[in-house]
Formats: C-alpha cells, structure tokens, sequence
C-alpha cells in the first residue's frame, strides 16, 4: 500500500511540473498575442479606418496592413477590426452593399466574408467598449468556417476615446498542436485543457473539443467540483479506464477573461503503477537540463563583486547568457519534435508540416502530394533477429527516405514502422517517382544481417482540398490496398 501511494504521489508530482511548466509557457504565449494585437491597435492606418469608416482609401490601406500581418501569423483565423458608429454605414464589399453597425466588422482578412458580421453581442466586442485593457474571449465555433477558435481583442483609442476594437483569432487547431499534441508519456499520459464550463477546449482527440459529449462531461465536472473544494488531482473512470488527473489553472486575470482555463494531465492508473519512477526521473532530467545554463550564469554573476565589473563586461555576459539560453531552448525544441531512433520529425509536428504545407497549397494554388509508407513483414524482423537489428532497420529505412526527398519536402516517423512523407509543390507524377526511388532504394538495401532484406509498401494521394486528417486517412486507405495486393508496391489513393 505504501509503494502504491508512493508512485501516485510521484505521478501528482509530474502531473504537477507538466501542468506547471506548460501554464508558464501559454502564460508567455498570450502575453505576446496581447501584445500583437495592441501593436494593431495602435497602428495609424488602423486608427483613421475608425475614424473615417467610409473613407474607402483609408479603409484600404488599414486592410492592406492587416493583411500584411496576418501573413506573418498563418495560424489567426481572421484579424478584423470593429469601429464604433453613431449609425449604420453602408459598404461594397465584393460587389454587394453590406450594412455595418456599431461594433460589427468594419474590415477583415478573409476576403471581406466577416464584414458587418461580429457585433456588441459578442463579448470581444462588448467589453472592451466597457473599457477593458484587453479581453480573452470564450472558445467557440468561428463566424467564418465554424472550427474552434478564441478571440484576443484590445481597444483602437483616439483622443482618450474608444473608437473601436482590434482583434486577433487564434485556431484552436495551432494551439492544441503548440501546447497538448507533444505531450505524451509512455502510452497513455497525456494533457488537455478545459475551462470553467466544464468543456474540453483543447485535446488530442479532436471529437472531444467543444462538444458537449456525455462521454468527456463528467470529466469536466469532477475537474471543476475537486477545484472548488480547493484540490487540483483525483480518480476516476473514463469510458471504463481507471485513469489519475491533475490540473492547474493558468493564471490570466479573470476581468480580462471570459472563462478561466486549466491545464490537465492524465494516465492510466494501471501504468502509473508500473512506469511513474522511470519517467519521472526523466522529466526532472530535463528540467535540469533546461535550467543548468541559467542556474549556472546567475551563480557566476552572483559571485562577482558588481562594483568592480564594468558596464560593458556586464552586457557581454549578459549577451553570452542570452545566447546559451537561446541555443538550449532551440535544443530542447528540437528534441521535442524528433523523432529519437530515426531522427526524423515526430508524429505530431509531421501533421503540423502537414498543415503547413496544405495551407501554403491552398494559397499559392500548388499541388501537394502525401505519401504513407510502411516496412512489409516488420514484426518478422524483430521477431527473427531482435529489436535491436529491428531499430537499425527503421534507421537505415529513414536514411534512404531523406536521401530522395528534397529540401522542402519532410519525411516523419508516424508511428512503428510507419513513415509520413509530405511533398509540397509536387504533383502526382513526381510523387511517384520519388516513392519508387525511395521502394527500390529499400528494396536493394544490404541490411546489418546477411541475407535480411525489407520492403516497404506505400500509398500516395494528391491534395485536393480536403483537411489534413482526411488526407492522411485516403493515403492510408491506399496503404492497406498495397499491403492486401501483394506488399512492396504503391497504390494512389
């Protein structure tokens, strides 16, 4: 009994340095988005759009603005700007006349299709023409396309007076990816967020977000009854897995946002038992790892008499701290999207490439080809010669793989001995030249083993306006019909 409440308490311990380490991180995050989103506000061309709402060449020099900075944030659904109006206007927006009312889109980045949409009915608006210094909107479905997203909105002040309301929209899609996809421990440790409604707002399992699924329901309550009797872990089943939670709340005022949020961090209680020791101490090694460079150069300037070090030997220390900071964190990213065994990019940021390139497919109107590849017959290798040899075969099965793709292209480990390659600004033709190289390549490969030899079988498919999920799930599709039609070959999906 003392074992096993040694490693839940190890378990509440991680759970707590995770939830921790992740809220100091969104904590950073929202700061800069408030920051961009007052950087807009502040804008001339932003501020004379409000001024003069029917003035069409300011008007187009604010949305040319706009534009410019949605461009460097792909991941903002939308970044319209709201005027307050003393009576409606009209505008031509797309060859039709749009009537725009107090606190309604007065201009947009997509196209002109939220203009004299938004309005005081929603609170981004509402309260910052209340006077809020900034304002965290709820998470909800976008007036735009209807995927999840929040609203980070701030004042356009002229004169001492609100003349309207600047806004940003992050996708709930990026912000899962930034701060829940990459954390996964073992096999069933992973995190999400909910808010005060008791809602999943950002998960691994995308069916879970915004839904209100009796299946996910009476996690969110059970998070939010522990809070309130001042407890952040506890126990319960969730669709009949007995699973550990602990949760952390991230710390943004609450007049600045319309629901508080909380970081949760969860795994089967059966797992806990067996493997909390082993990654514990792993979590905590990066934790050392991360704040070596720090602790170090604090001890040194600490232990330096101040009064005989110079103004500039000060700065150059402190440029040398920046720079190791800088070079360390840019490591631990790395490592966090690498795959460890084949160096490739890891599931996660192999579907964030995957956005990437179908966003940049879509706007620049190129094609885009997706291959899924996987290792013919591979539990016989391990089971023949050992996980060892196994381990050296996806090594050198990812080699070739990167050696007949392009610099632009991005090749992942998806999972065992399955590969992800995506080949922005190919088209099919291509594509299947480079999945046959890479078939052959394999195919011809003298392995460590005399006389081991492995195929692979693979399934292309050429973007074609569908979402990434649906992608991945029609070249999968197409993986199956080579595996069922005689291995070592591609089918297009």
């Amino acid at each position: 009994m003392e074992v096993k409440k040694s490693y839940e308490n190890r378990f509440y311990e991680v759970g707590d340095k995770i939830t921790s380490q992740t809220t100091n991180a969104l904590t950073h995050w929202i700061d800069h988005q408030v920051r961009v989103v007052k950087m807009i506000s502040k804008d001339k061309r932003v501020i004379n759009a409000c001024r003069f709402p029917e003035n069409e060449g300011v008007i187009n020099e604010a949305q040319e603005f706009l534009q410019e900075v949605h461009s460097l944030y792909p991941y903002y659904e939308n970044l319209p700007i709201s005027a307050k109006l003393d009576k409606s206007i009209i505008r031509s927006v797309n060859g039709k006349e749009v009537e725009i009312n107090h606190g309604e889109f007065l201009v947009d980045t997509v196209g002109g299709k939220t203009v004299g949409k938004g309005g005081m009915k929603y609170s981004y608006v509402r309260e910052i023409f209340k006077g809020k210094e900034y304002f965290i909107s709820e998470i909800y479905p976008s007036i735009l396309r209807g995927n999840p997203i929040f609203v980070i909105s701030a004042p356009i002040i002229y004169d001492s007076e609100i003349i309207g309301v600047a806004l940003i929209s992050p996708k709930i899609e990026y912000f899962t990816k930034t701060f829940v996809d990459n954390v996964n421990f073992e096999n069933t440790g992973y995190m999400f967020f909910v808010d005060d409604r008791g809602v999943a707002i950002a998960h691994p399992n995308r069916e879970m977000i915004l839904r209100n699924n009796h299946k996910f329901e009476n996690i969110g309550e059970k998070i939010l009854n522990t809070r309130s009797n001042k407890n952040n872990y506890f126990q319960a089943d969730f669709m009949g897995q007995e699973k550990f939670y602990i949760s952390t709340e991230v710390h943004i005022p609450s007049e600045n946002i319309m629901n508080k949020w909380y970081i949760v961090f969860t795994q089967k209680k059966g797992e806990v038992l067996q493997h909390v020791k082993k990654y514990f101490n792993i979590i905590m090694a990066l934790v050392i790892i991360a704040t070596v460079v720090v602790v170090g150069a604090i001890y040194l300037v600490s232990s330096i008499n101040q009064k005989e070090l110079h103004k500039d030997q000060l700065e150059k220390m402190n440029r040398s701290l920046e720079n190791k900071v800088e070079e360390r964190t840019k490591e631990l990213i790395k490592l966090a999207k690498t795959d460890g065994l084949t160096q490739l990019v890891n599931h996660q940021t192999a579907y964030e490439k995957l956005e990437e390139a179908i966003y940049n497919s879509r706007e620049r109107e190129v094609p885009l080809v997706l291959i899924m590849a996987d290792l013919d017959r591979f539990k016989r290798v391990n089971d023949t010669y050992g996980h060892q040899v196994g381990d050296e075969v996806l090594k050198d099965a990812a080699f070739i793989i990167s050696s007949n793709i392009g610099e632009e292209h991005t090749a992942g480990r998806y999972g065992g001995e399955e590969f992800i390659i995506i080949l922005p600004n190919t088209d099919l033709d291509e594509g299947l030249r480079i999945g046959n190289s890479i078939k052959e390549h394999i195919a011809s490969e003298r392995f460590s083993i005399e006389g081991l030899r492995v195929t692979v079988s693979m399934g292309i498919r050429q973007w074609n306006g569908e979402s990434s999920t649906d992608l991945v799930k029609y070249a999968d599709k197409a993986l199956y019909r080579a595996k069922e039609n005689g291995r070592n070959r591609i089918e297009i999906g």
